[in-house]
C-alpha cells in the first residue's frame, strides 16, 4: 500500500505539471498567453506559450482575476506537497475609471482560430488625383476544437482610418460591429464588415481625406472572457479596453484608443 500511494502521488504530480496555458490579462489590457512555473513572493514566473521564453512578472500588475488564479495554483501546489500554502500576495482592487468597460476574465485556451481577408475596391477615374475607396473585412472564423461547440459568444469588429493629412496623428473610428459567434466543433463561420467608402487626394502637396488605417477584432464567451484577439497594426490589441468603451462611431481617438471629444471628425470623407 505505501508504494501504491507513493505511486499515485508522483501521477497527481505529473497530471498538474501539464496543466493548460492561460491568457493572462495584465491591468493595462495586454494579453499573454502563458502557465504558470512557480510563485515567489510578489512575482510570478510564467512560460510563454508561443516561444517557451520564460517571464518574471510582478502580481499586482495583473488582472486580479489571474491574481486569484495564481493563490490557487499555490494552494494546489502546497497541497500536493503536503505544506502549507504561503499567504497569497493580494491586489486591490481599484474602481473601474469612469466611461470604461472592464474585461472579464480570460478563459481557458480555446483553439479558435481567425483568417481575415480585406476586400477593396476603387471608385474613382484613374486619372484624376481624387481616390474613393470601398473597404471592408471578412473574418473567416474556425473552431478548431474537436469536441468543444462554441456558443453564445460575441464579436466585435472595429475598423480604423486615418487622415491623409497627417499620417503619424489620430485616428478615425469609422465602424463598431458587434455580432454573433457560433461554431460547432471543427467547423467555420463567416462575418463580414458593411462596406464603408472613403475619399482622399493623393496629391503630395495638398493630402485631405481620410485613408484606411487597419481593424481590430476581439472575440468573447458567454461570460465575456476574451478568447480569441487580433489587430493590425498589431499595436492596437494592446488598448481592448478603450476599445470597448468607445462612444458612438464614428468618432476620432488618439494612437492609445482615448477619445477625443473636441476633435473634428471628417464625415464628409466617410460614407456607408
Amino acid at each position: 500500500m505505501p508504494l501504491l500511494r507513493l505511486l499515485l502521488f508522483f501521477l497527481s504530480l505529473a497530471v498538474f505539471a501539464q496543466a493548460d496555458t492561460r491568457v493572462f490579462v495584465s491591468q493595462a489590457g495586454t494579453l499573454l498567453e502563458a502557465e504558470i512555473t512557480a510563485v515567489s513572493g510578489d512575482s510570478v514566473t510564467l512560460k510563454r506559450s508561443s516561444d517557451q521564453q520564460t517571464l518574471v512578472v510582478k502580481i499586482k500588475t495583473l488582472c486580479k482575476e489571474d491574481a486569484a488564479y495564481i493563490a490557487r495554483w499555490q494552494e494546489q501546489q502546497a497541497a500536493q506537497q503536503g505544506a502549507a500554502p504561503a499567504p497569497a500576495p493580494t491586489t486591490p482592487s481599484a474602481p473601474a475609471p469612469a466611461g470604461t468597460t472592464a474585461l472579464a476574465a480570460p478563459a481557458q485556451k480555446y483553439r479558435l482560430a481567425c483568417q481575415t481577408l480585406p476586400s477593396k475596391s476603387n471608385r474613382a477615374a484613374v486619372d484624376s488625383d481624387l481616390r474613393v475607396f470601398e473597404y471592408s473585412y471578412n473574418f473567416n472564423l474556425t473552431n478548431q476544437e474537436v469536441n468543444r461547440d462554441l456558443e453564445n459568444a460575441r464579436g466585435l469588429a472595429v475598423i480604423l482610418g486615418r487622415k491623409a493629412a497627417d499620417p503619424n496623428g489620430d485616428l478615425v473610428v469609422l465602424q463598431k460591429e458587434e455580432f454573433d459567434v457560433a461554431i460547432r466543433a471543427q467547423s467555420k463561420m463567416v462575418y463580414s464588415t458593411p462596406p464603408v467608402r472613403l475619399t482622399y487626394s493623393q496629391d503630395p502637396d495638398a493630402p485631405y481625406g481620410v485613408k484606411s488605417y487597419g481593424y481590430v477584432l476581439l472575440i468573447r464567451d458567454a461570460a465575456g472572457a476574451v478568447l480569441h484577439v487580433e489587430a493590425s497594426p498589431d499595436t492596437s490589441a494592446k488598448f481592448l479596453k478603450e476599445i470597448l468603451s468607445l462612444p458612438p462611431v464614428p468618432c476620432v481617438v488618439d494612437r492609445e484608443f482615448k477619445h477625443k471629444p473636441k476633435a473634428e471628425v471628417p464625415v464628409s470623407y466617410i460614407s456607408f
